[in-house]
């Protein structure tokens, strides 16, 4: 009997001791889990602050670039002279020309009439004639505020970040230009640092969209830089509420979110930043390992 109480005694120890050591271990990995994600957050806020910065920058230079080209001697004449078959050589001699640089690679160029309407798009000189300030509210900003602006805007070529200038003739107003760059490149730039970047514009901010392959890739949203994105991760970014969560992980995947906010201050989708810490499923590069050790 002695024995047998002596037993009893010793199990309930050990099985004491084993739930104890369960406890602590859970305990453990949860402090584990909750200091990963921590550090995954200051690592998206570092690089969110590097998102805006770019950002920022590009919208400069294509306003530079606007500001230049409503002085260019080939841009003013054409638009004196009403001549499309001539704005349309000159616009593809300028695009050609600046697409040798990374940053200019896919940019677009739109010429207007001085009473605003579509007179040249770089990349469908088909499609012109369209009054544009209906639905355009950088051009509307430009009328209003006589100088050049740059902002974020919907447009019948999707989401850019966008400068428009006048273009002026002896002191006369004779239309104005507007440059578009994409986000294709910061999709690029991200990438070289083992990011991903993806561009979502709400569906039902569109202003127009031709159907094709990027239609039924997201449920509400289309992805603005379909080339720079990676399509491997797409059925994870299908499970994310972006309405109701600025970070999300899954397993070794890492998400943050931010609102995509327009020139007039209006939300019309994400930028989404995707990491994935798996070095198996793919290489983080140095610079997130050395972001890591700092954290």
């Amino acid at each position: 009997m002695l024995n047998f109480r002596k037993n009893k005694v010793a199990y309930i120890v050990v099985f004491i001791v084993f739930l104890v050591f369960g406890l602590l271990y859970d305990l453990y990995c949860s402090y584990e889990q909750e200091q990963q994600q921590s550090n995954m957050k200051s690592f998206f806020d570092y690089h969110i602050k590097q998102l805006n910065k770019n950002i920022e920058d590009a919208k400069l230079s294509s306003m530079a670039i606007a500001v230049l080209l409503g002085q260019n001697d080939s841009i003013q004449k054409c638009l004196l002279n009403l001549d499309r078959g001539e704005c349309i050589k000159n616009v593809n001699n300028i695009v050609n020309t600046l697409s040798a640089v990374s940053m200019y690679n896919n940019i677009k160029i739109h010429l207007h009439t001085k009473d605003l309407k579509s007179y040249v798009r770089s990349w469908d000189t088909n499609q012109f004639g369209d009054t544009l300030t209906s639905f355009r509210y950088l051009i509307n900003q430009a009328i209003k505020k006589q100088k050049p602006v740059a902002g974020i805007e919907a447009g019948v070529a999707g989401v850019y970040m966008r400068a428009v200038s006048s273009v002026a003739y002896e002191g006369e107003n004779i239309g104005s230009v507007e440059v578009l760059l994409s986000y294709e490149h910061l999709g690029n730039f991200f990438k070289e640092q083992g990011i991903d970047l993806f561009v979502l514009l709400d569906k039902n901010q569109a202003i127009s969209h031709k159907p094709g392959p990027n239609d039924d890739l997201l449920k509400d949203h289309y992805i603005e830089n379909l080339n720079s994105a990676n399509l491997n991760i797409l059925e994870i970014l299908r499970g994310i509420d972006f309405e109701k969560t600025d970070f999300y992980a899954y397993k070794t995947h890492y998400f943050s979110m931010v609102p995509l906010i327009d020139a007039s201050s209006k939300r019309i989708g994400y930028y989404v930043l995707h990491i994935n810490t798996d070095t198996k499923e793919r290489n983080i590069s140095q610079n997130y390992l050395h972001a890591e050790e700092l954290f």
